[in-house]
């Protein structure tokens, strides 16, 4: 039994166990016809290289759905669309799966020797992004990935990171809040105004500047009409403010965002300041609340948008040896609503179903680990744990 358990605080012993996921989720979904996501990214992208616009009525109809990604996207995706489809396919999943393990890997401080139990409860919400081909994981990976590289002091290939996130799927540049817990500010955001420029610039590579500017009109004409009449799983959808929160949903998401403004100004102002709050766990904090909102208050969080907050929650999670009761409760109850439920596998649909689309259990419950850490990040560290907190 020893030995068992020896083989999952491994870190190669977990990468090689999602990595076997990882192939075998994208031989199930490609050879049976599955995989939506993916042939949505790569028709998009075959559309824009041969400049036809992806972003119509026509591509909804044989799609099912919308592609709402930036034509940048369709540049970065061009590798994986021109291999052939099943390599192509096989190619995307593994390179998501790979970024993300090693971004978790790459942690600084206790997370690095955390990442093996961090890789291990997010295994099934992972392989939930695997088995849909979702973009949500690289996404997630783009979070982690350019945190390490801001605790490193190589701030030009973070910020390079989170505007590649930025200019595919927009909510990405949200992390760019974490600039403030970090020295330099103003070169740093000169370095992002020179990398958004680079990366906008990109789609001219395909039809030059007119088809630069056409193509983002198709897009932007694209985000502003089309609407979804599906519900999501996100605090906006919730029963008895749903239709007060979606009527007035800009307002709604504002005033989360105030909220997540707290942590970012309480170091900065008496009596906090000078105490330590931009240390470590408040960073971390910071990311995970930041990495919450998004999916909490998305106008289209699906089960697989949450990996992108497991993910942030996770971090924040096991930054600490000790927890409450409890935290430890909500950390096995989101475990059990966010990566054991929505597998079939594990849980009948129809269960899985009453108890997130009914009861809204998953959102309620990670509504309050949001709220938690964004209390626990604010919180003030005490004078004897300043040093500490700073290392």
């Amino acid at each position: 039994m020893k030995k068992f358990l020896s083989f999952f605080t491994v870190s190669r012993n977990i990468y090689w166990l999602g990595f076997v996921i990882a192939v075998a989720a994208s031989a199930i979904e490609l050879f049976r016809g599955g995989a939506e996501n993916y042939c949505v990214f790569r028709d998009a992208t075959l559309q824009f290289w041969q400049g036809i616009n992806p972003y119509t009525q026509d591509f909804v109809d044989v799609h099912h759905r919308f592609f709402i990604y930036s034509p940048i996207f369709c540049v970065l995706f061009a590798p994986f669309a021109f291999l052939p489809f099943y390599l192509g396919g096989f190619a995307w999943n593994l390179f998501g799966y790979t970024v993300f393990y090693f971004a978790v890997k790459n942690l600084p401080g206790v997370l690095s020797e955390k990442a093996p139990l961090i890789m291990l409860y997010l295994l099934l919400t992972v392989a939930q992004s695997l088995f849909c081909f979702q973009f949500n994981l690289l996404v997630a990976a783009i979070f982690v990935w350019a945190f390490v590289l801001l605790e490193r002091d190589q701030s030009f290939w973070a910020i390079l990171l989170i505007m590649l996130s930025a200019t595919t799927k927009i909510y990405g540049a949200i992390e760019l809040a974490l600039l403030l817990c970090y020295p330099r500010f103003w070169r740093n955001a000169g370095y992002v105004v020179l990398t958004g420029i680079g990366f906008l610039l990109l789609p001219a590579l395909n039809g030059g500047v007119e088809g630069l500017l056409a193509g983002y009109e198709n897009w932007f004409a694209q985000l502003t009409s089309h609407q979804s009449t599906g519900t999501y799983y996100s605090i906006l959808f919730v029963p008895g403010i749903r239709t007060f929160a979606l009527s007035h949903m800009r307002i709604f998401q504002a005033a989360a965002l105030l909220l997540l403004a707290i942590p970012f100004l309480l170091p900065i102002l008496p009596p906090f300041k000078g105490r330590g709050g931009v240390g470590l766990p408040f960073r971390v904090g910071a990311l995970a609340g930041l990495m919450g909102y998004i999916v909490l208050f998305s106008e289209a969080a699906e089960y697989t948008t949450y990996t992108i907050a497991m993910t942030g929650y996770a971090l924040w999670y096991f930054l600490e040896d000790k927890r409450p009761v409890f935290d430890k409760i909500l950390f096995w109850a989101l475990f059990v609503l966010w990566c054991v439920m929505p597998i079939d596998l594990f849980c009948p649909s129809k269960i899985c179903n009453y108890v997130h689309s009914t009861l809204w259990l998953g959102v309620l419950t990670y509504t309050l680990a949001w709220l938690r850490i964004i209390y626990t990040t604010c919180k003030p560290v005490p004078s004897a744990q300043c040093h500490q907190a700073l290392q």
